[in-house]
Formats: structure tokens, sequence, C-alpha cells
């Protein structure tokens, strides 16, 4: 029988050569058609997308005053390519206002007035984009302490209770007693106390704060006195030609720390001497003169010319405030004689 053939022989060596090589996990080493293979596709990168358009997003400006604190406010930006730069681009930013890159506004208003301006904002791939901004920044506030040192009023005063006033700012203003005490029965509004003042020393401390911020205390201080004293002295009396005469020991104390009262006549009354009663005077002695000054109380009369009646009678006097935040009270009353004759 002949053996097999050439071919044969080497097909068989071939399978036997794959067998050991694939340690028999080779199915088969039988080349096959490649018609049908599809080759693996590559991996797919999707392509990076556009960024958003650069916009800003927020410009929290608010208005300000002189030497109050800005509230710091952040800026703030939206697509484009962070980070982002910010920047004055034209226009007044408000002095004493910072704007740094990270778009953060803080700092303290130093001038008053109305700023407007534009600001810029760019991102890390160059775009840019401008946005218009306006602060207001109102004066600081100012205030008048007309008692802060001291305010003296009579007893008894109603019409001087407004002790100071407020300006500059952001109204509406808001007030909150910060120190010492409304005087006792009155009550207070503001800047001003309402009611009758009662003898005494008081003060009050009010603290005044405006929309924007800004404070300031008023303070006050009360002395209310009473109505001065007078105290009654000798008499006036003269007999010459022509007559004269001047009233010793006339005084006064209390009232108003620094400015005299006033001597006035309440009425008139009759004098009457061991020979005889004489009319009842119907106004002032001729040259009559009655001031006060430092606790003393200077009074004269005369003189009386010839041939003209003798002025003979009791002057009722007393002392009365003529400051504008007078006492509502006058003094007690003392009664002068007056006896100025004549002996022409």
């Amino acid at each position: 029988m002949p053996g097999p053939r050439p071919s044969v022989l080497w097909r068989l060596a071939a399978a036997l050569t794959v067998v050991l090589l694939c340690g028999f996990t080779c199915v088969s080493t039988t080349p096959q058609s490649n018609k049908n293979i599809v080759p693996p596709s590559p991996s797919l990168v999707p392509p990076s997308p556009s960024p958003e358009p650069l916009t800003i997003g927020s410009l929290p400006f608010h208005n300000g005053e002189v030497g109050v604190v800005y509230t710091a406010i952040a800026l703030g930006a939206s697509g484009g390519t962070a980070p982002y730069m910010w920047s004055v681009a034209a226009g007044t930013f408000p002095p004493g206002l910072s704007l740094t890159a990270d778009g953060t506004v803080s700092g303290t208003n130093s001038i008053a007035g109305g700023f407007s301006f534009t600001v810029s904002v760019a991102d890390s791939a160059g775009q840019s984009i401008t946005g218009p901004a306006k602060v207001t920044v109102y004066a600081a506030m100012t205030v008048n302490q007309l008692c802060a040192a001291r305010c003296s009023i009579g007893a008894g005063c109603r019409r001087c209770g407004g002790f100071g006033s407020a300006g500059g700012g952001l109204g509406p203003y808001s007030y909150r007693i910060s120190g010492g005490a409304v005087p006792p029965g009155m009550t207070w509004s503001a800047l001003s106390v309402g009611g009758a003042f009662l003898a005494g020393n008081y003060s009050l401390l009010v603290l005044v704060s405006d929309s924007a911020g800004g404070h300031v205390t008023v303070g006050a201080n009360w002395y209310i006195y009473s109505p001065a004293r007078l105290t009654a002295g000798g008499s006036c009396s003269a007999a010459a030609n022509p007559p004269y005469c001047t009233a010793a020991r006339w005084s006064y104390s209390g009232g108003h720390p620094t400015v005299a009262p006033k001597v006035v006549i309440l009425g008139y009354s009759q004098y009457c001497a061991a020979v005889a009663c004489f009319p009842t005077p119907t106004g002032p002695p001729p040259g009559w003169s009655a001031i006060a000054r430092g606790g003393t109380i200077s009074i004269s009369a005369g003189p009386i010319l010839c041939n003209t009646p003798n002025y003979q009678g009791y002057v009722t006097l007393a002392l009365v405030d003529t400051t504008t935040c007078a006492t509502t009270s006058q003094s007690n009353a003392a009664s002068l004689l007056v006896n100025l004759q004549q002996t022409c």
C-alpha cells in the first residue's frame, strides 16, 4: 500500500505544532477567509464644548456715607473661562473705596457726591465685558448740641425742651436714649423733651442713627433754677431841696446763674406817718431807678423839684426773670418806703 502523500504529511505536522504551541486552547489554525472581519474602531473622544459667553451676573453696589465703613460687596460674573479679573474701566470710582481683582469692593467713603463709573471683567481666555454702575455718597452726619455744655432753664418753663438737631447722612433717622434720663415728669421725642421743667440738675444722651449706618450722639445737660429770692433792706427817704434818696441793703439770691433779674413794681400802698396818712401813690417816684446786678439791688429816687408834690408811700417790689427760658413764677414780693419831701 503506498504511503501518505507529502502534502498530507505537511498538514499533519502543522496541526501538531499548533496544538503544542496553544496548549490545546486553540481550536483551529486552518486559514479562513477574512472577508467578513471588521477591524476594531479607534476610541471616540468627544470634542471640547465651546465656553459660554462671558457675562456680568451682578453689580450689587449700594450708596454710602462719608466716614462710614462701606459694607463689602462681591461683583459676579459667569461664562467664559475662570478665573476672572475685575477693574475700573472708566469714570470716577468713589474715593475711599477699592475694587480688587477678584471683584471685592470695600473701604470707607471719603468724599460726598454722586459717582458714575464703568467696571470691566476679563476671563483667562481673553474675553472681557463692561458694565455701568452708580454710587451716591452722602455727607457725614452733623449735630448741633444746644445743651451739651449746659442749658440754664427756669423752673416751670415749657418752651425750651429742644436740645439739639442732626443733619447730613441719609434719612430717616432713628433715636435711642444711650445715657442719662429724661427729667422727671417730662416726655421725650427725638431731640426734644416736653412738659414743665422741675428745679434740679439733669442730663441725657441720645444716639441718632441714619439709614446708611452713620450715627452721632447728642448730649444735654440742664440746670433748672428756681425764681430769685428778694431780700428787703432799708427805706428810701430824704427831705431836702431838692430831695434825692437811695435805699441800702437790698439784695437777691438764686435765679438765673448769669443773667440778673429785673426789678418790677407790683403795686403801691398808703404810708401813714405819726401825724397823718398820705395819698396812695399811683406811679413810680420821680427819677425812679432799681437795678439788680451781682446779688445786689441798687435803688434810688428823686429829686423832687420845688412847687411839686412830695412822694410818700410804699412801693411793692418783685424780681422777674427776663431770659428766653424764664421761670414761670416771679420772686417773692417786698415793700419799700419811699419818702421824698422837698423843703423849698
